[in-house]
């Protein structure tokens, strides 16, 4: 008697190799599922009635019965053949869905046809059971699985629909003042938090009490008005650095006159970069430094460090640009007397505002000035950041007259001027459509 094993994915595949590899004839010994999840099927070829000693013993799921023969033998295991389980695998397969009493009528009426001997009760085969229930089962589970996933998308369905639902329920004057915040251009989570902060209460004076607690929220520069000792400009190109300085310059001449105001730049990468702070300092009479590969910028602030304002004009650079690293370096390592400040121009987007602070934010950074408050069209974005990143406003610069286009900041004045600037453009822009 020849015995071989064969290895499948399920119980069909496995007879089917039986079938195929040692003919209709073979007579199936015993099936198991491996922990891979396959399944084993072992098979004799010529088989005698008898099982091989190393499957002897106490193993009776083994034992089954015959397609040669209608009557058993005593102390003989008598197994199906592989043809005979290939069959009815395969009118398992075609009838899935009947019921269970279609199935045994079907197990009854191929067992007749090959004639199958009747079982005894207490010897059942679990092999024929197995591969008579391998396919109920895997059914079974896929329909719990399905019946799982309808279950998961009920319930998101049910979820929206309630979302929806309250959506459409809120309070009508929320959405009225939700929009108005809205249109000043502020972030999500600064609407988010002001909501939360102020109780609606239906009066005329809500849309006020909104605007001063929004003001709350600007961290603005505290104590005296004017700039005293030593502070940088930095922030990219083109944001009015040098500007800010000439005005800022300018206003403390006027009113103390030019003893002890000095200039210094160090911007030296681009050509005649300088010049228009010389141009400051020429009108000003007042001295220019440039700080460049000669010189250090601590050794030119101690020879000032008497003076009562030094301003410090810095290279404007790209967030993305490789020399911005020496530029940073250089704050660092300058005297601990140094303050940075960070100009912000108005009319950037909110997320290039948040990445210009994100950058400049390892210098330690003092405070911020903001910039172009007459070009903007929504002072929201800028406003947004400030709060979001807890970076004091000191000075906000809306034209380029010099010295008057710039003063401190003030919240109150700062989200006045955003209502004004937002009703301004939204006019503006209505004009523009309709012509009129």
């Amino acid at each position: 008697m020849q015995i071989r094993r064969f290895r499948a994915p399920d119980m069909r595949q496995a007879i089917r190799k039986v079938r195929d590899a040692v003919g209709p004839d073979a007579v199936i010994l015993s099936n198991q599922r491996l922990s891979t999840g396959e399944i084993e099927i072992v098979a004799a070829l010529d088989y005698d009635g008898s099982l091989p000693s190393s499957m002897s013993g106490p193993k009776k799921q083994s034992s089954s019965y015959s397609v040669q023969e209608n009557t058993r033998k005593p102390d003989q295991y008598i197994a199906p053949s592989a043809d005979y389980l290939e069959r009815i695998e395969k009118a398992k397969q075609q009838a899935p869905s009947q019921p269970n009493a279609e199935h045994s009528s079907l197990q009854n009426q191929s067992a007749s046809q090959f004639q199958m001997p009747p079982l005894p009760a207490d010897q059942k085969e679990p092999i024929l059971e197995e591969a008579l229930s391998v396919r109920s089962n895997d059914n079974a589970k896929q329909l719990r699985d399905m019946e799982q996933e309808l279950h998961r998308v009920r319930e998101m369905l049910e979820q929206r629909q309630q979302n929806t639902s309250n959506k459409s329920k809120a309070d009508p004057l929320e959405e009225q003042v939700l929009e108005k915040l809205k249109h000043l251009g502020l972030s999500t989570s600064v609407i988010s938090r002001l909501l939360d902060d102020i109780d609606l209460k239906g009066r005329e004076d809500d849309w006020n009490r909104l605007l001063a607690h929004l003001a709350d929220y600007i961290p603005v520069r505290s104590g005296t008005t004017e700039l005293r000792g030593c502070i940088a400009f930095m922030g990219p190109t083109g944001v009015g650095k040098t500007t800010s300085i000439g005005k800022i310059a300018a206003q403390h001449v006027l009113k103390h006159g030019p003893d002890g105001v000095v200039l210094i730049t160090t911007d030296t990468y681009r050509i005649a970069a300088h010049e228009q702070l010389r141009t400051f300092g020429r009108i000003l009479n007042v001295p220019v430094e440039v700080v460049n590969e000669y010189t250090d910028l601590n050794e030119v602030l101690a020879k000032y460090e008497h003076y009562s304002l030094v301003l410090v004009d810095t290279a404007g650079m790209n967030p993305r640009d490789s020399n911005l690293e020496r530029q940073l370096l250089m704050m660092k390592r300058a005297r601990a007397n140094l303050k940075k400040l960070l100009v912000l121009p108005c009319t950037s987007q909110r997320q290039v505002l948040k990445a210009v602070v994100d950058v400049y934010s390892q210098v330690q950074l003092d405070g911020c000035v903001l910039s172009k408050l007459d070009e903007s069209a929504s002072l929201g974005e800028a406003i947004s950041v400030v709060i979001e990143e807890g970076l004091p406003v000191v000075y906000i610069a809306d034209g380029q007259r010099i010295p008057d286009d710039i003063e401190p900041a003030r919240a109150h004045n700062l989200i006045s001027r955003a209502v004004y600037t937002a009703e301004h453009y939204s006019q503006l822009y209505s004009a523009l459509k309709y012509g009129s």
